[in-house]
């Protein structure tokens, strides 16, 4: 089952792949933008120079956060650990949030699963997908090319299926749960009961059933299988009487 892939936003892939950057630009009000593409002024990169010195520091202050979480630690709760973790989720700027933690998942050479973080990290990126940013963000599963900053965005919308699902439309489930699929014998083990707990949760038994093999030796591991053959059983034990 193939995912139907939307065209992803300029904003989004100058996220997941330009980095801090992508901050700097995203912090200059869009008409101002506008204004200066128009006019044939000044390029972006001139123009991000003129930030003003509270969002400089801002940034600053998230780029030390991500060189803390960048380097190997032996006790990964460290305070200084947990700390950079909270000042990048306290940006409230959905753009440079998801820069940032994704720019410090994917430099942070922490096992997920050792991580004590690693929650936080995934929580942080659910709150971002609301609306269409939640659409263009299912892209990113497949888009954002850095493995550790990719798993995060996975456990993300795993985290959102369980927890969320009434927020997703039709469309947005079929491609939640196509995209699912598409993955799952890409990931870990970790990983791979997320997205089968995920796919329960927002397709059914026998989707996250089939995910795992189950269908395919007995006649009787589906659910669908199993009310079959109770319907048949039924049936003709009304026959015999």
């Amino acid at each position: 089952m193939q995912a139907t892939r939307r065209k992803v936003p300029a904003w989004l892939l100058l996220v997941a792949i330009v980095g801090a950057s992508a901050v700097i630009w995203a912090l200059v009000p869009t008409s101002s933008r506008r204004h200066k593409a128009d006019s044939g002024g000044e390029t972006a990169a001139t123009e991000a120079t003129r930030v003003s010195p509270s969002a400089q520091a801002d940034l600053s202050r998230l780029r030390q956060a991500i060189e803390v979480l960048s380097h190997a630690h032996d006790d990964l709760g460290a305070p200084d650990r947990r700390a950079a973790m909270s000042d990048l989720l306290s940006q409230g700027e959905p753009a440079t949030k998801l820069t940032m933690l994704l720019e410090a998942a994917a430099a942070d050479p922490s096992d997920p699963g050792k991580d004590p973080l690693w929650p936080d990290l995934v929580q942080g990126l659910t709150t971002i997908w609301r609306g269409e940013t939640l659409n263009v963000g299912m892209d990113l599963m497949f888009t954002e090319s850095r493995p550790r900053a990719r798993d995060a965005v996975v456990s993300s919308f795993a985290k959102l299926a369980l927890e969320r699902s009434g927020e997703l439309t039709p469309e947005q489930r079929q491609k939640l749960t196509e995209n699912f699929i598409d993955l799952h014998n890409r990931l870990p083990a970790l990983q791979k009961r997320e997205l089968e707990a995920a796919t329960r949760k927002i397709a059914g038994n026998d989707v996250a059933d089939l995910m795992q093999g189950k269908g395919m030796a007995s006649d009787d591991e589906l659910e669908v299988q199993r009310e079959y053959k109770r319907s048949l059983e039924g049936s003709q034990r009304v026959a015999a009487q």
